[in-house]
């Protein structure tokens, strides 16, 4: 019970206290008042922001809470990058949140509680401390989804959603209990240690699949992918976004601490594992895209495709791959979040989510659509934008790890996401606009607009200036000895 375990993590605290406050800010202030509730969770994110800049004066490998908890380089990157999700989100959220009637206090409450989970698991050095991280980030994001509870197509994505998650997360229990049952520990660099350097025996082998399927469902990997097109055509857009990054990155924060501490002495066995699960991952949420008219469902299964990506540097199993699997969920970050608020900002003016929506929005609304534009080209990986160093660095650490046909399906994948990424430019730029919307503009709020800009911002910083950012990614995982 020392002040010093509480302090490293100050950021999560201040996020749980907050989502408590709003939801007592939900249930009794009268009905008129409740959009109050967006002043609450501004200060929050201000704090939170402010608690974990304190951390950046700690030691670069604090532990807390009996070695449960390590505030290293490698946790303050992804609770950075997932505190930045937060803020995109929640300012984006604004204005969709009031327009469709949400609970104000409860979306935000839960919006909180989810990245408390995610930031756990970032930081969690012990199986016990992941899964409970896991587990926030999960129920929470399956009572999000159903917020807009006047649509059926929202009931129906957040029940499959808690259907699919209840599987998954079964799964990964069974594989963490099958991994304490034969090392006896649930730290894991206690693990990686009596694991030693002996072969994978079966019941290693059926732990390892077992931790991979439970994982692989929260960074949505084929074959655990079912879920996420309709999760995120029926949630709440706001939602649909924060789930295909914020979510998608604790994962990979997972996975990362996982397989590369834990289970590092395995690595030639799951490097080989993950190495398949990228190649039809890519490959299947690129050509399930091809086919989608609804702005929704090819965005989400284009964030199929880019986890299969990230999971191609985690592949590697080398340090290079680590850092670009790392660089890769900061640009997505700021290049996903911006393609769907975009989408909201649409959703806010009572237009569709369906491709034909998008026409003509170069004509009614220039500035929206350059936006869209540039979040689009660089989710395709187009110089010198964001995308395309991220997905640069994970062809590089492939080609460098000797894994030439990793390589080789990266660039063909890549080439192949020009189809569907085509279809909105061509929808925005080059299709006539629908009967009665050709003089209609699109008006976003303030804060929608803060939202968009932090996002360009993000995608040309990051594309301009990507040493910088690979070398903060590579530190990170040096000063968390993850890196091999």
């Amino acid at each position: 019970m020392q002040l010093a375990n509480f302090l490293l993590i100050l950021p999560e605290i201040t996020l749980s206290a907050a989502g408590l406050v709003l939801l007592l800010v939900e249930a009794f202030l009268p009905a008129e008042r409740r959009e109050r509730a967006v002043e609450v969770a501004g200060v929050a994110v201000v704090g939170a922001l402010a608690a974990l800049a304190t951390l950046w004066k700690t030691p670069a490998n604090a532990e807390g809470l009996g070695g449960m908890i390590w505030s290293d380089g490698f946790g303050l990157f992804f609770r950075t990058v997932l505190l930045i999700v937060l803020v995109m989100v929640t300012l984006t959220s604004v204005e969709y949140v009031v327009r469709h009637r949400l609970p104000v206090g409860e979306f935000y409450a839960l919006l909180f509680f989810a990245t408390v989970g995610g930031m756990l698991m970032s930081v969690s050095g012990d199986l016990i401390m992941l899964y409970v991280g896991l587990e926030l980030l999960s129920l929470s994001s399956y009572a999000l989804v159903g917020l807009l509870r006047q649509r059926e197509t929202s009931l129906e994505a957040s029940l499959k959603y808690f259907l699919n998650g209840a599987l998954a997360s079964a799964l990964l229990l069974f594989g963490l209990s099958l991994l304490f049952g034969l090392t006896g520990t649930t730290s894991l660099r206690e693990m990686a240690a009596l694991l030693g350097e002996g072969a994978l025996s079966w019941l290693g082998a059926a732990a390892l699949v077992l931790v991979a399927a439970g994982l692989g469902f929260k960074l949505a990997v084929v074959p655990f992918h079912l879920w996420v097109p309709d999760t995120y055509q029926g949630a709440p857009t706001p939602v649909s976004a924060f789930l295909a990054v914020a979510s998608e990155g604790a994962a990979v924060a997972a996975i990362l601490r996982a397989f590369f501490v834990g289970l590092g002495p395995w690595r030639a066995d799951w490097s080989e594992l993950l190495a398949v699960l990228a190649v039809l991952t890519m490959t299947v949420g690129n050509v399930a895209a091809l086919h989608q008219r609804n702005a929704k469902r090819l965005l989400a299964y284009s964030s199929i495709s880019h986890a299969g990506f990230i999971l191609a540097g985690i592949a590697t199993g080398s340090a290079t791959g680590f850092s670009a699997a790392m660089f890769y969920v900061l640009a997505y970050a700021f290049m996903n979040v911006g393609a769907f608020a975009v989408v909201a900002a649409l959703a806010n003016q009572g237009e569709g989510e369906e491709l034909d929506d998008l026409a003509g929005l170069a004509r009614r609304e220039p500035i929206l659509a350059f936006l869209m534009l540039l979040f689009v080209l660089s989710l395709l990986g187009i110089p010198p934008l964001a995308g395309f160093w991220a997905k640069l660095y994970v062809f590089r650490a492939a080609v460098d790890a000797g894994r030439i046909g990793l390589a080789v399906a990266v660039a063909l994948n890549s080439a192949v996401a020009v189809a569907y990424y085509y279809g909105i430019l061509r929808a925005m730029y080059v299709a006539p606009a629908a009967a009665g919307r050709a003089e209609t503009g699109v008006a976003a709020g303030g804060a929608m607009q803060i939202g968009l800009a932090l996002a360009a911002a993000g995608v040309l910083v990051l594309g301009l200036f990507p040493e910088m950012f690979i070398g903060w990614v590579t530190t990170a995982a040096g000063l968390a000895g993850l890196a091999p």
